[in-house]
């Protein structure tokens, strides 16, 4: 992927110099042009040489234009061939047909809901309609009003007036998801606007009115406190040491972690599975496809179902929770494999644990117990615990 965007970059440059030169020589064909066209007007003897002068003039323009398009176009070509070479994946060799022919409402509903939470009601609807599927209207109406908040926060004005009410009548239970920083995100987004509007004695009360619940957390009345210097530089905000809290892409900020808490409330991710789930999919289909096609070669399967036969890298915005690798099998864990930890500490998957308490002959002092790999410690399976990441 990085070559291919050097290639492109090194495209776009020719572009650009094949485009400023040729762009040169049809100026001169046209000066050339105009010179003899107002020797002709002024009813003087027309000269030749200025006629054959343009005349060359246009030829070599056209000659010109004619070899950069020809390059250009050579060029666009070869780059579209490295494009198809970079992408040529056969996903005949990593597709699974029948792997949702049992679960055609579940993949319905998860585009329905996909579609939801992006704010396509209209498509939704008619999703909805064409398969069949009953369109949830208590979601839709969640999803009209977040959504309406959100625009309002987007908007031109940037009102925060319903953002601010949905977030305190709901304090109680976004304190409980762990939210707490919203309410206090959209105070201090509200208390700058004022500031940046000029009302700073509006600023100034509405700071007193929200911000004394915030006295009893440190953090809080640190961040608060060094608000409350803005007013020295309340006529040049943008020279002062503030500046940077006035960037446009605060709204934006403000916006998304309000919805986010707004699917919170409702029981869903803050973005949405199927996105997610397609994003990482896009990402790992050309290492699985590589992988498949050597092992097909090979004549060699898979250890395991529901396992890729080698670790993609995904990037950090789509890790949302540990994974635990068993240190004895290498195996990830699953729900039907999941990590236990022994009396002294170390973890291993139950198949792992179920092997060394199969290892055990029976009438021996030691039946049912068995040695940690890792340590001396002696343990049972009825002593391991299951770990919860």
């Amino acid at each position: 992927m990085d070559t291919l965007i050097r290639n492109c970059e090194k495209l776009s440059k020719h572009q650009n110099s094949s485009s400023t030169k040729t762009l040169l020589s049809i100026s001169q064909a046209i000066e050339a042009l105009q010179t003899a066209r107002n020797n002709i007007s002024s009813g003087s003897t027309p000269n030749t040489d200025d006629l054959v002068q343009a005349k060359q003039q246009v030829e070599k323009a056209q000659r010109q234009s004619d070899e950069h398009i020809r390059e250009l176009y050579t060029n666009v070509s070869k780059y579209g061939k490295h494009v198809e070479k970079a992408f040529k994946l056969d996903l005949s060799t990593v597709g699974e047909s029948k792997a949702f022919e049992d679960k055609r409402d579940e993949l319905g509903y998860a585009i329905l809901q996909h579609f939801l939470r992006e704010g396509d009601f209209i498509l939704a609807g008619e999703f909805a309609r064409e398969n069949k599927l009953d369109l949830p209207q208590d979601t839709k109406t969640k999803f009209e009003q977040m959504y309406g908040i959100v625009s309002k926060i987007r908007a031109e004005q940037h009102q925060l007036e319903d953002a601010i009410q949905w977030t305190v009548e709901r304090r109680e239970e976004l304190d409980i998801q762990g939210n707490t920083g919203l309410e206090f995100t959209l105070h201090r987004l509200r208390f700058l606007q004022l500031v940046e509007n000029g009302q700073a004695t509006d600023a100034l009360e509405y700071a007193r009115l929200w911000f004394p619940r915030y006295s009893k957390d440190p953090g809080r009345m640190d961040e608060i406190k060094h608000l409350m210097g803005i007013f020295i530089y309340a006529k040049r905000l943008q020279s002062s040491p503030y500046a940077h809290l006035f960037t446009d892409q605060r709204w934006e900020q403000g916006a998304r972690m309000f919805a986010a808490a707004f699917c919170a409330s409702m029981g869903l991710a803050a973005m949405s599975p199927l996105g997610v789930t397609i994003d990482a999919g896009a990402s790992a289909l050309p290492v699985v496809c590589k992988v498949s096609g050597l092992m097909r070669d090979r004549k060699v399967e898979w250890s395991q179902q529901n396992e890729l036969a080698v670790e993609v890298p995904l990037p950090d915005s789509m890790h949302f929770h540990s994974v635990f690798v068993c240190p004895v099998s290498k195996e990830q864990a699953t729900p039907d494999n999941p990590p236990m930890a022994m009396p002294c500490g170390h973890v291993v998957c139950k198949a792992s644990l179920e092997k060394l308490a199969h290892g055990v002959r029976p009438g021996t002092v030691a039946f049912g117990r068995f040695k940690c790999p890792y340590c001396p410690v002696m343990s049972s399976m009825a002593d391991a615990k299951k770990v919860y990441f």
